[in-house]
């Protein structure tokens, strides 16, 4: 076998990360999540309406999107636990979205009752559960990660990262959710003061 013919076998073998088309500097794509969707509060129930993006327009949001499982959803738990404690809470919108269509097989259930306490402990939380993988497809995230978002007060993309934050990012990105809201969602800097990891 020729290197050549080698190394086209290897690029047809390996599978490719998605070009996502999410980029900062632009406009964060709508998204519509009808299956399942958001949860809410019905007394002591949770139940489902449909969730979709831009919500809330005016206000800062940060986003995450990860697959239905424990390892997608440790990914980023450094960055969620200092979400919590270091940035002002009621001055942002902070989403999560689990894709059920990654969860391991026999655990849908487990997934959707761990989500509905969590609501019931964090009511002010929104919590939007994608029965069908939706915005997988529709942003062209990579399976069986975590990818956070952060967009600014316009829905521009300001912060985008698949996979696991590093110290240095959690940093940046919570002083770049602070820099937002401290500005009423707008960058003194313009569009060249995004900031971004594809």
């Amino acid at each position: 076998m020729s290197i050549r013919t080698a190394i086209l076998l290897a690029c047809l073998l390996t599978p490719l990360a998605q070009a996502s088309d999410i980029l900062p500097g632009n406009r964060l794509p709508d998204l519509d999540i009808a299956e399942k969707g958001e949860l809410v509060l019905d007394g002591d129930d949770v139940g489902y309406r449909t969730w979709n993006y831009p919500q809330q327009p005016g206000k800062v949001h940060v986003l995450q999107y990860m697959a239905a499982t424990r390892a997608a959803s440790n990914i980023n738990m450094p960055f969620t636990d200092r979400m919590k404690t270091d940035l002002p809470q009621g001055a942002f919108l902070s989403t999560t979205i689990l894709n059920l269509d990654e969860a391991m097989w026999g655990t849908g259930g487990l997934v959707v009752s761990e989500l509905k306490s969590n609501k019931k402990d964090f009511p002010q939380a929104v919590l939007v559960a994608d029965e069908d993988g939706v915005g997988l497809q529709k942003w062209q995230l990579d399976k069986e990660n975590s990818a956070v978002i952060v967009t600014d007060a316009q829905g521009v993309v300001r912060y985008f990262k698949q996979g696991a934050m590093s110290e240095a990012e959690i940093e940046s990105t919570l002083q770049l959710v602070l820099q937002y809201i401290g500005t009423g969602g707008q960058s003194a800097a313009g569009p060249a003061g995004a900031a971004g990891t594809p």
